[in-house]
């Protein structure tokens, strides 16, 4: 199943509060989505002189992105606390 949504919380030591972002993948996508036309013929173009056919490639990122969801990443510091999870 595709991952539709990253929750990031952050924490600080010194306010004790909790910021919560919930940001869903088809925003970010949307918001990357003219870096992403820029790179399609530069990263084409590293393909045809490295010999790699695209297609392959391109499947595995996918593969890669489907597997994320389920993946929690905590990060502590002794001033921050960083927590990504991806549902």
């Amino acid at each position: 199943m595709i991952p539709y949504a990253a929750a990031v919380q952050i924490r600080t030591q010194r306010m004790r509060s909790t910021q919560r972002w919930i940001i869903p993948f088809w925003l970010a996508g949307l918001l990357l989505l003219p870096v992403a036309l820029l790179l399609l013929p530069l990263s084409l173009l590293v393909c045809l002189l490295a010999r790699i056919n695209p297609f392959p490639l391109l499947g595995a990122f996918w593969k890669i992105f489907v597997a994320l969801k389920g993946t929690i990443v905590d990060v502590d510091d002794p001033h921050y606390s960083v927590s990504v999870q991806i549902s």
